[in-house]
C-alpha cells in the first residue's frame, strides 16, 4: 500500500515539474510578447510613459505561482523632461498573475510587491499636477470597451510595499504629505457592494502638513499601522473600521471614521482614541505650533483622549470635539507643587455654533480638577476661550486643617497647632500671559477671599507664638485687605485692619517691595516685641522645591515694609508703663522708624518721641536713636522706667522731683534689647523742679569733708536748668549752679557710668552761713558767684567716686581750656 502511495506521489510530482517546466519554457519563449502586451495595456491608460528595464519569471518568488519581477520600473508624466520628477520609480516590482483567463490572453494582476522605490505626486504653483498622467474620464470612454477585458487590477488582492517612499506636495495650498513604507501589506477583498482593504505594516511618517502655518502632524515618526478600510463605489464612501496606529513609544491610537465623496455638506468624520498616553509621547505627533501651546501649559501626565473631527464641506474648516481625562500628575507653580492632580474636560473649536470653527472660536471646559497642594485638597473649574489669544476663567477652592497646613510649609520654621483655613479664588484674563514678569502685571482680574478660624501657630525663627487667630481676607491682583483680623501673641490680644499692597504679585516674582498699611489696637499691651524685632536675622537658606511657599513667606516677612498706626489704653515694658498711647511707625528690615508716639507716662507726664530702632542684619548690634520731649514727669519714675540708664550710682532710689526735658539720644543695644553704655551719646536739656536727692553716696562722702552737721542725706534743690552731653559712659556737665538746702555748689566736669568721673566742684564760702529748715532757696545770687570758694574734685578711684580738696586752680583752668 505504501509503495503504491509513493508511486502515485512521485507521478504527481513529476507531472508538476513537467508542467512548470513547460510553463517556464512557454513563458520564456513568449516573454517579450507578454512584456509588450502588459506595457501597451498600461500606457494606453496613461498621459505619460511606462519604462521597464527587465522582465523575469520567478515561480517561487513571493509564493508558488505565476510570479514575475520587473526591474527598474519608471512611470513618468508628459512633462517629465521639464521637472525631472518620476511619478513612480522602482528598483523592483513583483507581480503575480491571475490564472483565470490566462489561456485566453486575459492578463490580470493578483498580487503586487513594490520594492526599493518611490511614488511622488506634486502640484506646481501654476496648478499643474503630475496626476494628469492618468487620462480623464472623457478620454477613457473611447477605450473603455477595449480595456475592460484586459483590466489589469480588477483581481488585485495583495499590495505590498518594501522600502517604498510616498510623497505629495501641493505648492498652491502648501499641503505636504510624506512617508516611507518599511514593509507594509495591503490585502484587498471584493464583495458585491464594496472593496475592502486590510493595511498592515511599519511606516515612517516624514510629516502630514495640512496647513503650513501650523506645521506637520507625525513629523519624523515611526509607526506600525493596522488599518481596515472599505470603499463603497456606488455610495462613494470610504469607511475606516476600528483601526490602530502604534507609535514608536508603543502607544496605541485607535482610528475610525467615514469619508463621503457624494455628501459635500458633511464629507467626513474621524474619531481618534488613545488610552493612558503620556503627554510627552503625544506631543511629537502634533504640529509644532500646537505642541508649543500644549507644552507651555506644563502638564506632564497620562491622558485618555477621544477626538472627533467633523468635515463641513469644501473650503470650510472641520469641527473638532475632544474629551480628555488625565491620570494623576504633578504641576509646578511659583508658590509650590500641586500633587496628584486629575482633570477631565471637553474641547471644541466651535464654541459658538453661529460662528465658523476656528482657534478664536475654541473653548476648553474642565469642570472638575482635583488635587493636593501639599496635603491640602483643592478643586478647580477652568474655562478657556479663544485659543488665538487664550482667555481663561478659573474658579478654585481649598480648605485645610492644622495638620494639612503644617505639611504645606516647612515644619522646622512654621508649626500649626490647631485651627482651619479656607480660600476661594478666581481669575478672568489671559492664559498665555497670566502674569507678565517683564511688565510686572497680571493680564486679567484676580480676586478671592480667605478665612482663618481659631488658628494657633508658631513662627520658630523669631520665636513668635500666635493663638486665637481669626479673620477674613479679601484679595485681588493689587492688594490683600483685612478688616477684622485678631489674634493673641501670648500676653496681648491684637485687633487689626488694613491692607498689604502687591502681595499676590510678590508670590509670582514681582520685583516690587511689599508694603502694608495697618491699624492696630491693643487694649492692654505688654510690650514683648522688641527682643523679637531686633533679634539677629538668620541667613536665608534655599529650601527644597516642595517648600517654595515657606521660602517665599520667609522672604516676605523679612522684606515687608509695614506702616502702622497703633493705639493702646495701656502699655508696659519691663519697668516702663504708659497710657493713652497713640503712634505711627514703619517697620522694615529688622528695624522700626517711629514717626511719632504720644502717651501719658511717668505719673502724668505728656511724652512725645520719634526715632529709629533697628538691626541691619550685617552682624552689628541693634541700634536705637530717639528724640523726644517730656513735660512735667516724675523724675524718680523716669529713672525707674529706664532701669537707671544702665548705671548704679544715681538711681531712682535717690531722686525725687518733676522733670521736663528735650532729648536726643542714641545707643547700640544687645540682643536682649538693653542699652550698651559704651555706645551711648546724646544731648539732654533738663528743667528739674522740686528736686531732691536722698542718700546719694557722693554727697555723703562730701559731708565728711565739709559741713558735717548738715543734712546731706536729703538734699532739696532749687529749680535746675542745664544741658548735659552724653558720650559713651560719660556725661559732660555744662557749668551750672546747684542751689540746695544744704549748700550752694558750682559744678562742671564729667560724670561717668564707668571709671572716669572727674567733676569740679566750687563751694562758695558764703555757704558757711547757717542753713536750717527755715532757709529759703535763692538761686543765681551774684554774691556767691563772685565770692571766695573752696574747690573740690569728685574723682573715680578704683571704682569708687571720692571727694577731695583741689588746691591748684591752674589745673581747673587748663582742663576747661582743653574741653
Amino acid at each position: 500500500m505504501l509503495a503504491k502511495f509513493l508511486k502515485i506521489t512521485g507521478i504527481v510530482a513529476l507531472f508538476g515539474l513537467l508542467l512548470f517546466g513547460a510553463v517556464e519554457i512557454w513563458l520564456d519563449r513568449n516573454k517579450e510578447k507578454l512584456f509588450r502586451k502588459i506595457q501597451e495595456a498600461v500606457n494606453e491608460k496613461l498621459n505619460g510613459n511606462l519604462e521597464i528595464g527587465d522582465f523575469k519569471f520567478r515561480p517561487f518568488t513571493g509564493g508558488f505561482g505565476l510570479n514575475f519581477t520587473l526591474a527598474n520600473v519608471k512611470l513618468t508624466d508628459s512633462l517629465y523632461q521639464q521637472h525631472k520628477t518620476a511619478f513612480l520609480d522602482l528598483e523592483l516590482l513583483h507581480a503575480t498573475l491571475d490564472l483565470n483567463g490566462l489561456y485566453r490572453g486575459d492578463f490580470k494582476i493578483k498580487n503586487l510587491v513594490l520594492q526599493n522605490g518611490s511614488l511622488n505626486i506634486f502640484v506646481r504653483k501654476d496648478g499643474y499636477s503630475n496626476l494628469t498622467i492618468f487620462k480623464s474620464e472623457g478620454e477613457k470612454e473611447d477605450s473603455q470597451k477595449a480595456s475592460e477585458p484586459n483590466d489589469l487590477i480588477t483581481k488585485l488582492s495583495n499590495l505590498r510595499f518594501i522600502n517604498f517612499a510616498v510623497s505629495f506636495a501641493d505648492s498652491v495650498t502648501g499641503k505636504n504629505y510624506g512617508g516611507l513604507f518599511h514593509d507594509a501589506t495591503n490585502r484587498i477583498t471584493l464583495t458585491d457592494s464594496a472593496t475592502n482593504a486590510n493595511f498592515d505594516g511599519s511606516v515612517f511618517f516624514r510629516g502630514l502638513t495640512f496647513k503650513p502655518e501650523k506645521g506637520a502632524f507625525l513629523e519624523n515618526q515611526e509607526t506600525n499601522m493596522h488599518l481596515l478600510l472599505s470603499f463603497d463605489d456606488e455610495r462613494k464612501r470610504i469607511t475606516v473600521y476600528p483601526s490602530v496606529m502604534e507609535t514608536s513609544t508603543k502607544d496605541n491610537v485607535n482610528i475610525s471614521g467615514v469619508f463621503n465623496f457624494k455628501d459635500t455638506l458633511n464629507p467626513f468624520h474621524l474619531n481618534f482614541q488613545a488610552k493612558r498616553i503620556a503627554v510627552d509621547h503625544a506631543l511629537p505627533l502634533l504640529p509644532q505650533v500646537i505642541r508649543a501651546q500644549i507644552d507651555s501649559i506644563g502638564v506632564k501626565s497620562l491622558v485618555d483622549t477621544d477626538v472627533q473631527l467633523l468635515g463641513r464641506g469644501k473650503g470650510r474648516k472641520p469641527k473638532v470635539n475632544l474629551r480628555f481625562e488625565t491620570q494623576p500628575f504633578n504641576y509646578e507653580l511659583p508658590v509650590g507643587t500641586l500633587n496628584k492632580v486629575v482633570a477631565e474636560g471637553y474641547y471644541t473649536n466651535q464654541a459658538d455654533s453661529l460662528r465658523e470653527p476656528e482657534p478664536a472660536n475654541a473653548r476648553l471646559t474642565t469642570s472638575d480638577i482635583k488635587g493636593l497642594f501639599g496635603k491640602i485638597p483643592f478643586k478647580l473649574k477652568l474655562i478657556v476661550n479663544d485659543f488665538k489669544d487664550p482667555q481663561a476663567k478659573l474658579d478654585g477652592y481649598l480648605s485645610a486643617d492644622a495638620s494639612q497646613m503644617d505639611q504645606l510649609l516647612d515644619p522646622a520654621r512654621y508649626r500649626f497647632l490647631k485651627g482651619k483655613a479656607y480660600i476661594d479664588f478666581h481669575f478672568d484674563g489671559s492664559l498665555k500671559r497670566f502674569y507678565d514678569l517683564k511688565k510686572d502685571k497680571f493680564n486679567g482680574k484676580l480676586w478671592g477671599k480667605a478665612s482663618f478660624r481659631d488658628v494657633a501657630m508658631d513662627y520658630l525663627p523669631r520665636q513668635v507664638h500666635l493663638t486665637k487667630l481669626r479673620g477674613d481676607f479679601a484679595f485681588n491682583e493689587k492688594a490683600l485687605v483685612f478688616q477684622n483680623l485678631n489674634f493673641s501673641d501670648g500676653p496681648n490680644m491684637l485687633y487689626l485692619n488694613g491692607r498689604v499692597m502687591d502681595f499676590v504679585p510678590y508670590l509670582f516674582g514681582s520685583p516690587k517691595s511689599l508694603r502694608a498699611l495697618v491699624n492696630i489696637n491693643i487694649p492692654v499691651w505688654k510690650l514683648n516685641w522688641l527682643e523679637t524685632l531686633f533679634a539677629a536675622r538668620e541667613k536665608t537658606v534655599k529650601r527644597k522645591d516642595k517648600l517654595k511657599l515657606s521660602q517665599l513667606l520667609d522672604e516676605a516677612i523679612d522684606n515687608i515694609e509695614i506702616t502702622a498706626k497703633l493705639s493702646s489704653d495701656k502699655v508696659t515694658y519691663r519697668r516702663f508703663t504708659a497710657s493713652q498711647v497713640k503712634g505711627k511707625f514703619t517697620a522694615k528690615d529688622n528695624g522700626m522708624a517711629l514717626d511719632y508716639f504720644v502717651m501719658r507716662a511717668f505719673k502724668g507726664a505728656r511724652v512725645r518721641i520719634s526715632g529709629e530702632m533697628g538691626n541691619n542684619g550685617s552682624g552689628a548690634m541693634p541700634h536705637l536713636a530717639i528724640r523726644g520731649k517730656i513735660d512735667n514727669a516724675d523724675v524718680q519714675s523716669v529713672f525707674e522706667s529706664f532701669d537707671n540708664f544702665g548705671q548704679k550710682t544715681l538711681t531712682d532710689q535717690n531722686l525725687k522731683g518733676r522733670l521736663s526735658t528735650d532729648f536726643n539720644f542714641e545707643s547700640s543695644l544687645n540682643n536682649n534689647v538693653r542699652l550698651m553704655p559704651a555706645t551711648m551719646k546724646g544731648l539732654l536739656h533738663i528743667n528739674l523742679t522740686n528736686g531732691h536727692i536722698n542718700n546719694f553716696e557722693p554727697f555723703l562722702k562730701m559731708k565728711k569733708l565739709v559741713f558735717k552737721n548738715r543734712n546731706f542725706e536729703s538734699v532739696q534743690f532749687a529749680p535746675i536748668t542745664n544741658n548735659f552731653h552724653l558720650r559713651g559712659q560719660e556725661i559732660e556737665i555744662e557749668p551750672m549752679e546747684i542751689e540746695s538746702n544744704v549748700m550752694t555748689l558750682f559744678v562742671d566736669g564729667v560724670y561717668s557710668f564707668g571709671k572716669k568721673t572727674d567733676i569740679n566742684i566750687a563751694i562758695p564760702l558764703s555757704n558757711l552761713k547757717k542753713r536750717d529748715s527755715t532757709y529759703v532757696l535763692n538761686p543765681n545770687n551774684p554774691e556767691r558767684k563772685e565770692g571766695s570758694k573752696i574747690f573740690l574734685k569728685a574723682l573715680d578711684e578704683n571704682g569708687e567716686v571720692n571727694i577731695k580738696l583741689a588746691f591748684r586752680k591752674k589745673e581747673r583752668k587748663k582742663r576747661r581750656k582743653d574741653d
